[in-house]
């Protein structure tokens, strides 16, 4: 089994981040990936639908693990077909447009879209880049805004803590983990995302992101939480409640996150791959589902 590797582990900075080796599927890792994969999406895409799966390989273990899982999840349900990349310049507005939906594949650092070495350009490069991650920053706003999806993977809330919106669009920021067998309930057990479970809650060993504010229940809908009653209360929230996925609307796009996905083995659990597909597949416009509060 590969090592867990903490989603706050100290990196390196400037140049050498880039040369930061993270593990990669094995065929075998792969293989067991397509084995896992359902055959069919739960609704027929509506058009060829092309989704944009970004984040970079080098800071965090789970990014290749996902972005393989998804272009096999993709492909093998028809759904979509997954494009992945940790180019930033993919996502301004004459790029981004290209794709139905966006997926922030693991993304935790604070800047991600700025480049690693920043401290090392010029004063004039610095500015540059400061300036092209606030178009990035506007052209997603604008994506989700305009009818596209957005899709948010495990770590996905640790990133951009510097941009509020951000974090309002997710659900809320990181706000501690912890790593063990977990028990979770369905919240909304006949919301057609939680349709694989079959009105049954689960166990699943995975690293456990928790929420900060805002409070999601407030303006999202909830489809997955920790079962306290089935499992030790991890302590980090005075309120109890864990949320492990949800969706919301935003304009006329639909957002959904789900805080599973940091081991690797993760990535080829049936009901895993089933839950994000029906996920993505509401962001995407083509599965029907509520995604305003309960």
């Amino acid at each position: 089994m590969l090592p867990l590797i903490s989603a706050l582990a100290v990196l390196p900075t400037g140049a050498a981040l880039a040369q930061v080796s993270m593990p990669v599927p094995t065929e075998e890792q792969v293989q067991l990936m397509a084995e896992a994969a359902p055959t069919r999406s739960p609704a027929e895409p509506r058009a060829p639908r092309k989704l944009l799966v970004w984040g970079h390989p080098y800071t965090h273990e789970p990014v290749p693990f996902a972005g393989k899982a998804l272009e096999v999840l993709g492909r093998k349900s028809g759904a979509f077909e997954a494009v992945v990349s940790d180019d930033p310049t993919m996502l301004l507005p004459e790029s981004l447009s290209r794709f139905d939906g966006l997926v922030m594949n693991n993304i935790h650092e604070r800047d991600p879209f700025l480049p690693a070495n920043l401290q090392e350009l010029s004063p004039e490069a610095q500015a540059q880049a400061q300036a092209q991650a606030g178009r990035i920053e506007q052209s997603i706003l604008d994506f989700v805004a305009g009818g596209k999806g957005l899709i948010g993977l495990h770590a996905a809330t640790a990133a951009l803590q510097g941009w509020p919106e951000y974090g309002e669009l997710m659900g809320g920021y990181y706000a501690g983990h912890i790593t063990e067998e977990v028990a979770v309930k369905l919240d909304d057990p006949e919301h057609p995302i939680n349709a694989c479970f079959g009105g049954q809650g689960f166990r699943i060993r995975d690293e456990i992101y928790f929420l900060s504010e805002p409070q999601p229940r407030a303006k999202y809908r909830v489809l997955l939480s920790l079962d306290l009653g089935q499992m030790r209360d991890p302590g980090n929230r005075p309120d109890q409640d864990y949320v492990v996925s949800l969706v919301r609307r935003y304009g006329e796009g639909r957002v959904f996150y789900c805080s599973l996905g940091h081991a690797p083995e993760t990535y080829w659990n049936p009901l895993f791959l089933q839950h994000v597909l029906a996920g993505i597949q509401l962001a995407l416009g083509d599965l029907e589902g509520a995604a305003d509060p309960q």
